[in-house]
């Protein structure tokens, strides 16, 4: 299946949330899913309702759904909870450590940001979005990145921004280290993740 290329918020209204990330979401104006509206209301079912989360957790983090599936497989073989692992596997990725830290303001720009070689880990540029990103290690901008003009931009908006307790963020010298890993309550409510793993194990 290929990424989706189309209007992000058409996603966020088809599932009543925001996954696009931006704070000018069309959510916010039309509450309705697209599309005509339903003569009648029909019910989801139990399978159809854990598809609608698996597909949640899956456009908010940019997937492809093979690449999901993987995430799922190496979740289920860890051993433990295996929601909260495949929650934390999807946390870890380079892009949305770079999101996380607010470095993007959405993880399709944190994504871009890596692709482009302007973000580095440990001082080596690292160009590979779904690069997992380990506790101790610390992202930067590569000297090209600190030369963009988005890089001035960034700077600025992100002395207001929150962090969450797994990564501490160097306002002044724009870096950012992961301290710890992420766990349960680290990630968007709205995402069910339990539902998304009973919808592969069947």
């Amino acid at each position: 299946m290929a990424r989706y290329t189309g209007p992000k918020c058409r996603k966020c209204r088809r599932y009543g949330v925001s996954l696009c990330g931006t704070a000018k979401c069309a959510l916010i104006r039309r509450q309705n899913p697209p599309g005509p509206r339903p003569t009648r209301r029909r019910k989801i079912s139990d399978r159809g309702q854990q598809l609608i989360e698996k597909q949640k957790v899956r456009f908010a983090y940019g997937l492809m759904e093979g690449q999901f599936r993987r995430y799922y497989d190496r979740a289920h073989r860890r051993g433990g909870v295996a929601g909260n692992n495949l929650m934390q596997f999807l946390e870890e990725r380079l892009d949305n450590v770079v999101y996380r830290l607010g470095f993007g303001g959405t993880r399709a720009q944190a994504r871009q940001l890596v692709s482009h070689g302007l973000i580095s880990v440990d001082g080596k540029k690292l160009s590979i979005p779904s690069a997992r990103v380990r506790p101790g290690q610390e992202i930067a901008f590569t000297d090209r990145g600190k030369k963009s003009n988005f890089y001035a931009i960034v700077k600025e908006d992100i002395q207001g921004r929150d962090v969450p307790g797994w990564l501490e963020v160097n306002r002044d010298q724009m870096s950012g280290r992961m301290v710890g890993e992420p766990g349960p309550g680290d990630w968007e409510p709205h995402f069910n993740p339990n539902a998304v793993i009973e919808y592969y194990s069947r």
